[in-house]
């Protein structure tokens, strides 16, 4: 038996408000690269669904960017650290692991021979540092910033140039190389947030925080919105102000056109603009604002490569533009936060994940589209998802569950615990059981029908798909095994073989087994009539049992864990198994079978994943 991963829904680029995210491209504007947790994923511009994801960083990393050469990308995490890796292959070899700072690095830039690298952030001594990428010894000192440096762009073509712009509202110009301190630029009066060379390398262009707002009883300033340098010698040719048509907030990213003629900003008044440099005048606006939120659609950084224009929102959107209708012509979307539960729809055409942070997605399984579910988003993290017929059910630490419609998800409809819950299950007749620790609760119609008071902490919660038969595991290490009986639950058995609490229940398709995971790795599977052992040797786990899902034939158990592995079980060959190690950075936590030979994942790196099952 072996697993062969067929697809990869990438998490969305992470976002942190105040601050710039980085977006990147490849030379032939095939790909883009971004940052997430510790990973970093490249995704085709064309077809996201086509993605590779970096991750051997140790801690979150913070920017990536491609080599002019286009065969190496270096990224960088928020303890200093860059790394140069191979992208051609799968096996994206290790170039050169380095400290280039003591803390977060921002931003770097690679120049144009593909040899050297200029990487700015926090630091304890320094807050920029110059490098070879083939030894990383220094290749120059950037001096001149007393506060932390943001924003890194090196002029592609000889004579080297470099410019840095950071928290102390400065730029810094460099000659090169080796680079050495030309020049101080106090043009700015807020943070410098980015900086970039024209494609042609005759100009450089900054953005930053010091916008000027103009009321009705005050002078007209208008908008500093972009300075304009000259490549070479650092000399400021223009500052473009238009007035009530600039930006009305922090600039946070900046890209030019590839004839160097227009200039494309994003800012945190959720706009973001394309301008003409000759006439300084905008000449299209992309208005992001959301009805109610004045964060998500916050503008945090762009790339544009070739006829693609993207930005990102700070909810992680990357948003395609569209110059002649000033609209997007796509937006991809993806969760920003680890995901934490995982339920397929029966039609198996759907995958629905919860995350970290309360949202809830929808997404079809075939093109990887994904749409954020506002009504079903809740306040806290997503505890567990359930499925059936045309309802998804969301239990979550805000207290609550929310039972949404498939084909109507604005009738989500939300049903308070008054506790939190630990799980939740729901049967073909769409009677819903949900257990917090002391309470386990049947939920009919939207509504609470009856509850019973456990005599033990409960851990995780299944219910047969004929709605007849309800499972309770609890802390102390056993199954209670229970009838649904109208209403109300009798306790039938009690099953004592797990060997540590108990974190993941599911039932047979027909009935007959049931699975149980504990904290120990450890996977027992049941008759759930006698209560006997019918399967005790799926134990290769190393920690925590975060999810369990039979296949449609309940030939075949998969099961995803703390350890990052997951295996697809056989019952009729115990010790036959299919191994899936390190699927997800961190942990893998959902798991489920879309057919018999497809098994869907989800983890903490934000990602989806399928995967093709060969079971001879």
């Amino acid at each position: 038996m072996s697993a062969t991963r067929t697809a990869i829904f990438a998490a969305a680029p992470g976002a942190t408000r105040g601050q710039s995210s980085r977006i990147d491209a490849d030379p032939k504007g095939e790909n883009i690269v971004y940052t997430n947790g510790k990973t970093v994923h490249i995704r085709n511009i064309q077809n996201p669904l086509l993605a590779k994801e970096y991750t051997q960083h140790s801690y979150n990393v913070t920017v990536a960017k491609y080599a002019p050469s286009g065969y190496y990308i270096a990224s960088a995490d928020e303890r200093g650290n860059v790394r140069i890796w191979d992208t051609v292959g799968d096996d994206q070899v290790l170039k050169l692991e380095t400290q280039a700072l003591g803390g977060r690095i921002n931003d770097l830039a690679w120049d144009g021979e593909s040899k050297r690298i200029i990487a700015v952030g926090q630091g304890k001594e320094k807050y920029a540092h110059a490098f070879l990428v083939d030894s990383g010894s220094s290749c120059g000192e950037i001096m001149g910033h007393s506060k932390i440096a943001n924003a890194v762009a090196i002029r592609q073509t000889r004579p080297f140039r470099a410019v840095t712009g950071g928290d102390d509202n400065t730029m810094v110009f460099s000659t090169g190389v080796p680079f050495k301190f030309d020049k101080t630029i106090h043009d700015h009066t807020g943070f410098v947030q980015d900086i970039k060379y024209s494609s042609n390398d005759d100009f450089f262009a900054s953005v930053g925080a010091d916008g000027k707002v103009s009321h009705s009883n005050m002078p007209k300033f208008g908008y500093k919105d972009i300075f304009l340098y000259d490549g070479k010698t650092g000399e400021k040719i223009k500052e473009i102000s238009t007035g009530d048509h600039g930006h009305k907030g922090t600039i946070y990213g900046l890209a030019w056109s590839p004839d160097g003629k227009r200039i494309l900003t994003s800012s945190g008044d959720q706009t973001s603009k394309i301008w003409d440099i000759e006439t300084s005048s905008v000449v299209n606006t992309f208005d992001f604002a959301l009805a109610g939120n004045n964060i998500d659609g916050q503008q945090v950084g762009n790339v544009w490569k070739g006829d693609h224009l993207i930005t990102l929102s700070l909810s992680g959107d990357l948003n395609y533009l569209d110059p002649s209708t000033s609209k997007t012509s796509r937006v991809v979307k993806g969760h920003q936060k680890g995901i934490t539960a995982l339920a397929v729809t029966d039609d198996s055409k759907t995958y629905w994940t919860g995350s970290y942070d309360g949202r809830v997605f929808s997404w079809d399984a075939e093109t990887g589209a994904g749409e954020d579910i506002k009504s079903a988003t809740h306040t806290n993290q997503v505890i567990q998802l359930a499925t059936s017929g045309d309802r998804v059910v969301s239990a979550a630490m805000d207290d609550t569950i929310k039972i949404t419609p498939k084909a109507s998800p604005e009738a989500a409809v939300a049903v308070s615990l008054g506790t939190q819950p630990k799980g939740v299950s729901v049967s073909e007749d769409q009677t819903v059981v949900v257990v917090s620790e002391n309470e386990a609760q049947v939920i009919q119609g939207g509504k609470k029908v009856d509850s019973l008071t456990l005599r033990y902490t409960a851990t995780a919660i299944a219910i047969n798909p004929q709605g007849s038969t309800v499972a309770i595991g609890s802390q102390d290490a056993k199954v209670y095994v229970m009838h649904l009986e109208g209403t109300k639950l009798k306790a039938v058995h009690t099953l004592s073989n797990n060997k540590g609490a108990i974190t993941a229940l599911a039932f047979s398709p027909d009935s007959t087994l049931l699975a149980a995971g504990d904290s120990a790795g450890k996977i027992y599977v049941y008759d759930v009539a006698s209560g006997e052992v019918k399967v005790d040797r799926w134990v290769f786990h190393t920690a925590r049992v975060n999810a369990i899902a039979w296949s449609p034939n309940g030939k075949y158990a998969v099961s995803a864990s703390l350890d990052t592995n997951i295996y697809v079980w056989s019952v009729a060959a115990p010790m036959k198994k299919v191994s899936i190690r390190n699927a997800h950075a961190m942990s893998v936590t959902g798991v489920a079978f879309r057919d018999d030979e497809t098994v869907v994942s989800a983890g903490s790196d934000a990602s989806i994943k399928t995967w093709k099952i060969s079971h001879h």
